[in-house]
């Protein structure tokens, strides 16, 4: 008998597993978007950064990549591996956690040297006419006002020291909170199922039950974004495939 039921984000239908010996990891959501509430986000919403690095402060947890800007929050590949990652973690707090961005994905001292090469190629020119960075303008704006407030105006050669400072950190260290997942909860994969030390490696065979073998998400397995979660489905299916004709 081969499983191949899927995730049970709930719980309830591994319950029969259970009762027959199998080891089983908790299962919870993977792979969804962040809830944010911040409305001058939101109108940003459809504009994506190509190189992003999203991270959540205080832990382990990070990943680059494209981020998107949505109507409720962020999503795209650097968000969604992230819930991959801390897909627990996340759980574990309701979904309440802080979250900072990296908008640039350079080194510090790298976007202090193109703030002071623009206030002197372009002293009087504003702030919000010249990016040094190639932000699209929205955000470029958005990021000036949060770092700046009123002194988002400015000119560049007006620039103090802890205006840089302020501006540098906002690039490098944007803040938010997450409130929780997407409002339409659609989470691609679940993380957690059949513990992997309920079958055996080599064939994924039950180790309690006799010619009971899982493939596929039921297993305590996921992956990040990008097709991985297929490729497991297909993966594990032969391996158990090539299990079963060995036991004939």
């Amino acid at each position: 008998v081969a499983v191949t039921t899927g995730g049970s984000p709930k719980g309830e239908g591994l319950r029969w597993l259970v009762a027959l010996g199998h080891e089983i990891e908790a299962p919870v959501p993977s792979l969804f978007t962040f809830s944010i509430a911040d409305d001058r986000l939101h109108a940003m919403q459809g504009l994506v950064v190509e190189k992003a690095t999203a991270f959540i402060p205080g832990t382990k947890y990070r990943a680059e990549g494209p981020l998107l800007i949505t109507h409720w929050g962020m999503s795209g590949p650097a968000i969604l591996k992230l819930s991959s990652y801390a897909a627990r973690h996340l759980a574990d707090n309701q979904y309440h956690a802080p979250l900072s961005v990296n908008w640039l994905q350079q080194r510090e001292e790298d976007i202090q040297m193109a703030i002071h090469d623009m206030s002197i190629r372009q002293p009087q020119k504003q702030l919000t006419t010249c990016n040094p960075f190639g932000l699209q303008q929205r955000l470029w704006s958005y990021m000036l006002e949060k770092a700046l407030d009123r002194r988002a105006t400015l000119r560049w050669c007006e620039l103090n020291k802890k205006d840089v400072n302020r501006l540098v950190n906002i690039l490098m260290n944007d803040t938010y909170q997450i409130v929780g997942r997407a409002a339409f909860k659609d989470e691609f994969v679940t993380c957690g199922g059949v513990s992997l030390k309920a079958v055996n490696p080599s064939t994924l065979e039950s180790r309690h039950v006799p010619h009971l073998f899982f493939a596929g998400e039921v297993l305590d397995i996921d992956g990040i974004t990008g097709g991985f979660n297929f490729q497991a489905a297909w993966t594990t299916a032969y391996t158990i495939a090539q299990g079963i004709a060995k036991n004939q």
